[in-house]
């Protein structure tokens, strides 16, 4: 029996049957042996990367909004895209996506949710407030394969439904690759100016799934749930996102100062953190 027959992906008939067995490989999230060598790493101290500071992070966001800080971190660091597209993977009931659509700094956003009714809210969300010409809504999990997959609903708290964590309720869902979700929308890799991940633990099977994406240092801001990986996924996952980020904010420290993507902390729980590029 296959990977994913295992896990309960039901591929897509056309898939090739070759790339599947190069992503299979990285499912199990074993150590790399060996990674490239990061060179604007290699001489970096510690101050060099601690420029950014929770209290000096630009004037032109409005500081109490949450979307509003992620900005103005991007915007010190120099990274930062007006009029772009966001991409939520986990929009849930639309509450953040709300806040990121009227932020007035991005363009559009494509908010990704498999679980029906908060889909439903989503949508009912983004009616009350007049967003839907901001904001496509599409009913699919993110994967590393178009098809089928397994979902379970967590009936206690839906926004906490996960493929990841299974319940007693198991229901079949849509899932689509992160270039497939943007090729429906009609959306370009290069439109995308930050992408936006809670996905309760799932975030590293999402990460293998735009790498085209983070190969142009797209910035992320990821919820990271260290508890319900499988052993050593935690340290693999860090070391595959090191290939394509270097500098990181740990956005649960008070200081909030840049550190090296290598030292995030996967001894805390779930953290919230900023890839910048």
């Amino acid at each position: 029996m296959s990977y994913f027959e295992r896990a309960g992906f039901e591929p897509r008939p056309n898939l090739l049957t070759d790339a599947v067995k190069r992503l299979s490989g990285f499912l199990t999230f074993r150590p790399f042996v060996k990674l490239p060598q990061l060179p604007f790493l290699g001489n970096a101290s510690p101050s060099d990367l601690n420029i950014i500071d929770g209290d000096d992070v630009g004037p032109d966001i409005p500081q109490p909004s949450y979307v509003g800080s992620i900005c103005r971190i991007l915007r010190s660091a120099g990274v930062f895209r007006e009029n772009a597209t966001v991409l939520e993977l986990g929009a849930g009931s639309g509450v953040q996506t709300v806040e990121i659509a009227t932020c007035g700094a991005f363009a559009l956003v494509v908010a990704v949710e498999p679980e029906a009714d908060n889909f439903s809210a989503l949508q009912r969300k983004m009616d009350e407030n007049e967003l839907t010409d901001v904001v496509c809504c599409l009913p699919c999990a993110v994967g590393i394969i178009d098809g089928m997959t397994n979902f379970y609903v967590n009936r206690e708290d839906r926004q906490r439904s996960s493929i990841k964590q299974r319940t007693d309720l198991m229901v079949r869902t849509a899932m689509s690759t992160v270039s497939t979700i943007l090729q429906d929308t009609g959306i370009a890799p290069d439109e995308v100016a930050l992408i936006w991940i809670d996905i309760e633990g799932y975030e590293a099977i999402a990460c293998l799934a735009m790498t085209e994406i983070m190969a142009q240092g797209v910035p992320i801001h990821a919820v990271l749930s260290p508890d319900w990986y499988h052993a050593d996924q935690g340290s693999s996952l860090i070391r595959y996102l090191a290939t394509y980020y270097h500098r990181c904010v740990v956005l649960d420290d008070p200081s909030r100062h840049v550190i090296s993507v290598s030292k995030i902390p996967l001894d805390r729980g779930r953290i919230r953190v900023l890839l910048i590029d």
